[in-house]
């Protein structure tokens, strides 16, 4: 079943070729066969008999996570399944279900959670159910035993009576094992417990189920990972009793892939008797597979055993074991291996002829999952008279829409059945008539979950009274209204080249079949030239939402394709382009991205699902990035080439608006260009993609400069942004100096300074020269025309003949910059001849932006401020600047500077105490225009302003035993036995180590050392050591770091956790990560930096403002992203402040830390 930890891997489908193996050899796709035993998706599959009747319990599969309904499947024979739908429970997850008929003459049931097993009662085998235990409550919590994962319960009746439970998950861990408990009267407390331990049910993963044949008790369990081939089923026999001892069986593992891989994963077992004979029921992974196991069919094999009692080893069969009883069903399937035509089909894996094959394992798919329509037609061979039609539909807790019409000739048709307004599930869906006809035509019209193929396992036809009286029964569930919808097409189509350069952009009108326009949130973002193309300029702190609504037809597994150029500088792990849905598990997200995650780059789905770059794009060019997903497939093309395919099914959970540049919920932004977006809602086809990428036009601008995003002082070299690239560099010994010049921010030449491109241009025949010149005391725009006619040269829109300025030369390919004193402000050299009316529009917008950046003169909005010895806080005022692109430089007397920053917030670090410094700076915007400079303003760093609280932990101490009395801690958490944590202070390093302990909110805690402290703060830590470090060896979860934490009771489980962490959490790459925990939501990112982590850290807190930093020196500190954070709710209350630990999970692990230090201001 779907675990807690999930495991991240890619599965392969079966290839056209094998599968046309496999018809040779007549297994999987044979027809007839009698595994799997259910149509449909199942899994962790629990087989009774009461009575007469068969009954298989089962986790709903294939939705993403196990997510119910709560269903049973019944059957007198073993062979003929109905499902029903029972009352109870109504969870998130459905995992794993059990039922056993207790002494009381009642039936009680068991499922599962995470770590979590509840049970109910009811006086029928399928409900309705009452629960156990009020209030939700459950009745084994995780690591009800020590050393046992909660999980996977299932019931065993001795023929003394006694009922045990067995259970357990993961339990590969050291001291672990499976879990069993001796059930008292009232079925849901135990008499007694213990523990299987590992090193005897060896390899125990999880699943146990307990049999008795002959006085022996078989202990069956499974190991190896569910969601891949190395899932098998394995036992341990006792001759005492059903809690041991145990020894290991003989022949394990008994049940495991088989060796062309269509038995693949099979285990979750549990075995039922007939007469004197042992039938093993199992689930296995459906074929083709599907990627992350997630789509489980139940099947059955028969045991064999020795004459000592020992299993055999298991050969798994595609044709399971038949009839176990009377056949319930008599008369034959008229439509059986009868000839099919379908309106479309997948591929040769779904065929229309595998719809009346009778094989569970097979299905026909039409060839895609739109609105459309989508049909089958079989012809019976004949006219002959029939009454019933039975139709399993791939997934049989979702309700289908279809009518179902007979024919004589195959021409002129009558209707059998009309449920194109169906809102029943079930499986099978039964429909009665009375006719004679030889063509039967079903034609599925709609699916309850969006995006659904209209596939179908098996088409059933009886002629049969018996049966049409109701002997199978459809199943029922509640009506449901379907929110209609139409796929449209190009849904947003946006293009950066409709802006200028330096242009703001708050809103970007959608020219797709949406409509509407994207509009930003906070600082917008800016328009600039990026490797020769116009482009959107974000820098991880912008996005633009939309106006519109995200359409039904982007929910659920509906198909999409996402297409985008993209540029960055360098990769970043999360980068994310497009987000329109709020789910954050279980396959539920739609985040698009230009990322180097190794699982979640190209497309964060949350799951096995993600989907990663194979190869990350080139860095500093731009890329064409389409992400397409046809229902089934998801693939991944960049420039025109295929870099990656995975096969999936999606659960879409869609937000009210799309979102550019940053994930839904803010907690990761893009950083980098976009030039263009486009998103359709169906899937571009292999071709068209193709033929977009070799149609693209190519940048029209080969050189770019601009002098804006240049910091003052000398310029050695200036980087070309045009699509020519290379750098200009200096010609002489002198080198130019960006400076102030008039207002605006710009190269300065004094005429022995020049700058020329070490790159030749090819074309210098048909092209333009547009730049921005400082020369007799006033700014100008000069726009130099090239043709086979010679030179036009325009002058702030006028031209002028003879041309004048030699400022930018082009002589045989070399450009050169800076011949004449005066200054440059920016250049662009266009690959065409720009005619008058372009040149118009150019000259406009320059003079529209030249203008001083701000009204007012610049003022600080916070003055510098010690905030330690080290550290200097200061804000300059932006006067309602939110929406404008301003950036700031803050200079230090002696000449340091910050250069030009996005952020009004400054912090000089690496200052010396006592000290006096003064500071002022200047305002930018996104075109250059600068600001006169603030006044300076002084600021000490003296030591005397501050408290300074600090452990350097020289001396030696067991915090466990002798408490914090005596020392600058003030209280300590996680001691108890429960968490056998460890705190103490040794060879000058504090440590805390523990197993089996957490922060997430749940018990047992973790070690936390804390002080109490009021008012604002600067905490910061080293982390000299965590277990695996030296080998660079992932030990666990270990989480270790700074908290800050509201005041709560450990034992008070009903009041979430307040809390901020700065951590360092090597596994899964984290690195140092950064953990903002309110209300029940736990907000988490990471630099992934994995053993690369910064090991120092630091939390400061300003009013409700929070920053999480972290450095590699102690000295200057970066923010963690995410940060800043505001959290009110911690602003004016008391804070427990220090170092935390803990591994989430059962293997123990430590953290050493050295030179912790608490400053507040006095």
């Amino acid at each position: 079943m779907r675990k807690i930890f999930l495991r991240i891997f890619f599965l392969v489908c079966l290839s056209l070729t094998a599968l046309a193996a496999l018809a040779q050899t007549q297994s999987a796709i044979t027809p007839g066969n009698g595994n799997p035993l259910i149509p449909g998706y199942f899994a962790d599959p629990t087989v009774r008999k009461f009575g007469d009747t068969f009954y298989i319990y089962a986790t709903t599969d294939g939705n993403g996570g196990g997510h119910g309904p709560s269903q049973v499947w019944t059957s007198k024979d073993f062979v003929n399944w109905t499902m029903k739908d029972m009352n109870w429970p109504t969870t998130n997850y459905y995992w794993a279900p059990d039922v056993i008929n207790g002494n009381d003459g009642k039936y009680y049931m068991y499922y599962c959670q995470p770590v979590e097993i509840y049970g109910a009662s009811s006086a029928t085998p399928v409900g309705p159910w009452t629960p156990l235990l009020p209030d939700g409550k459950a009745m084994i919590p995780n690591y009800f035993i020590p050393g046992v994962i909660t999980l996977d319960g299932q019931t065993f009746k001795d023929d003394d009576g006694k009922i045990y439970m067995f259970w357990g998950t993961w339990g590969i861990y050291p001291d672990h094992g499976c879990g069993v408990g001796l059930l008292n009267a009232d079925m849901h407390s135990f008499a007694k417990t213990a523990k299987i331990p590992n090193t005897i049910a060896k390899d125990f993963f999880e699943a146990p189920f307990m049999f008795k044949r002959k006085g022996i008790y078989y202990l069956t369990y499974s190991s190896g990972a569910c969601e891949d081939s190395t899932y098998r089923v394995q036992y341990a026999i006792s001759r005492t009793g059903a809690m041991g001892p145990f020894e290991f069986g003989k022949n394990n593992p008994v049940l495991s892939t088989n060796s062309d891989g269509t038995i693949h994963g099979p285990g979750h077992e549990s075995v039922v008797q007939v007469g004197d004979d042992f039938y093993m029921v199992y689930h296995r992974h459906n074929n083709p597979h599907s990627t992350g196991g997630y789509h489980r069919q139940v099947c059955a094999d028969k045991l064999v055993f020795d004459k000592d009692g020992n299993i055999e080893k298991m050969v798994p069969t595609h044709t399971g074991v038949g009839l176990l009883g009377k056949n319930e069903i008599i008369t034959p399937n008229l439509a059986y291996q009868k000839k099919v035509s379908a309106s479309s089909y997948y591929n040769e894996n779904y065929r229309p002829s595998f719809a009346v094959d009778d094989n569970n394992g097979t299905l026909w798919k039409p060839a895609d999952n739109s609105t459309q329509p989508a049909s089958i037609t079989i012809d019976l061979g004949g006219v002959i008279p029939f009454n019933t039609v039975a139709t399993q539909f791939e997934y049989a807790t979702w309700y289908y829409q279809y009518t179902i019409e007979t024919s004589v000739n195959g021409t002129d048709w009558q209707a059998f059945a009309n449920q194109s307004t169906n809102t029943h599930h079930g499986s099978p869906m039964v429909d009665y008539g009375d006719v004679k006809a030889r063509f039967i035509r079903i034609t599925v019209t709609g699916t309850e979950y969006p995006g659904l193929y209209k596939a179908i396992w098996n088409v059933k036809v009886y002629n049969n009274k018996k049966l049409a009286s109701g002997t199978i029964k459809a199943n029922v569930s509640t009506d449901a209204s379907i929110q209609p919808y139409q796929q449209k097409g190009l849904l947003i189509d946006l293009d950066a080249s409709q802006f200028q350069p330096g242009t703001v952009v708050s809103e970007w009108t959608n020219k797709g079949l949406l409509g509407g326009k994207f509009i930003a949130g906070g600082k917008p973002p800016l328009t600039d030239i990026i490797g020769g193309k116009k482009a959107l300029v974000f820098n991880d702190a912008q996005s633009l939402q939309s106006t519109v609504t995200v359409p039904a037809s982007l929910y659920g597994n509906n198909s999409y394709t996402v297409d985008f150029w993209a540029y960055n500088t360098k990769t970043k792990d999360e980068n994310p382009v497009l987000s329109w849905t709020r789910g954050e598990s279980d396959h539920t997200g739609a985040n698009f991205g230009y990322g180097s995650n190794r699982v979640f780059g190209a497309a964060q789905h949350f799951g096995a699902s993600d989907f990663q770059y194979k190869g990350i794009p080139e860095p500093k060019k731009w890329h064409h990035v389409i992400i397409t997903f046809d229902g089934i497939f998801e693939k991944l093309y960049v420039d025109g080439v295929l870099n990656n395919i995975e096969n999936k099914m999606l659960f879409l959970r869609a937000a009210d608006k799309f979102i550019i540049g940053a994930k839904t919920n803010r907690s990761a932004f893009f950083t980098g260009a976009i030039a263009s977006l486009k998103v359709y809602d169906r899937p571009l086809a292999d071709t068209t993609i193709q033929r977009i990428s070799s149609q693209t036009q190519q940048a029209d601008i080969a050189v770019y400069l601009n002098a804006s995003k240049l910091n003052y002082g000398s310029l050695g070299n200036w980087a070309n942004e045009g699509d020519a690239g290379g750098l200009f560099k200096t010609a002489n010994e002198k080198t130019p100096v960006v400076k102030d010049v008039a207002g605006r921010l710009a190269v300065s030449f004094s005429g022995k300074d020049a700058l020329v491109l070490d790159t030749k241009l090819t074309d210098t025949v048909n092209y333009s020269i547009a730049y921005t010149l400082y020369k007799t005391n006033k700014w100008q725009y000069i726009v130099s025309v090239f043709d086979v006619q010679g030179v036009k040269e325009y002058v702030n829109g006028a031209l002028v003949s003879p041309p004048i300025q030699q400022a930018v030369k082009i002589t045989d390919g070399t450009i050169t910059l800076g011949n004449n004193i005066g200054a440059i402000a920016g250049v662009t050299l266009y690959k065409h001849s720009l005619q008058v009316d372009e040149i118009k529009q150019l000259n406009d917008a320059w003079l529209q932006n030249l203008h001083p950046p701000v009204a007012a003169s610049a003022q600080f909005k916070v003055k510098p401020n010690a905030v330690t010895p080290s550290m200097v806080y200061m804000e300059a005022g932006t006067d309602g600047a939110e929406k404008a692109s301003l950036q700031y430089c803050f200079t230090e007397k002696e000449g340091k500077s910050s250069g030009w920053i996005d952020e009004p917030q400054y912090i000089a670090y690496q200052l010396s105490a006592d000290k006096t410094y003064s500071y002022s700076f200047k305002i930018k915007d996104n075109f250059g225009n600068v600001s006169t400079s603030s006044a300076q303003l002084k600021v000490s760093t003296a030591t005397t302003l501050f408290h300074i609280i600090s452990d350097d932990f020289s001396k030696n101490r067991n915090f466990v035993q002798q408490g914090q009395a005596g020392t600058v801690w003030n209280g300590l958490i996680g001691k108890g036995n429960q968490q056998q944590a460890k705190v103490f202070i040794d060879s000058s390093s504090l440590t805390l180590q523990s197993k089996g302990t957490n922060w997430d909110g749940g018990a047992p805690y973790g070690p936390f050392l804390y002080q109490n402290v009021t008012g604002d703060f600067v905490v910061q830590v080293e982390v000299t050591d965590v277990s695996g470090l030296k080998e660079k060896k992932v030990k666990g979860n270990n989480d270790v770091g700074l908290m800050i934490r509201k005041e709560k009771d450990t034992t008070d489980t009903n009041t979430a956790e307040q809390l901020l962490q700065s951590s360092i959490f090597p596994a899964w790459n984290c690195g140092n990560m950064f953990t903002n925990f309110k209300d029940g939501q736990r907000m988490q990112v990471n630099t992934q930096t994995g053993w690369n982590y910064n090991r120092f850290l630091q939390i400061q807190k300003s009013g409700d403002v929070f920053y999480i930093r972290s450095s590699k020196d102690g000295l200057t500190w970066e923010d963690m992203p995410g940060s800043p954070t505001t959290r009110p709710d911690l602003a004016n209350i008391p804070l427990q402040i220090g170092l935390f630990q803990c591994t989430y999970g059962p293997q123990e692990s430590y953290v050493k830390f050295g030179g912790y230090k608490l400053i507040t201001k006095k």
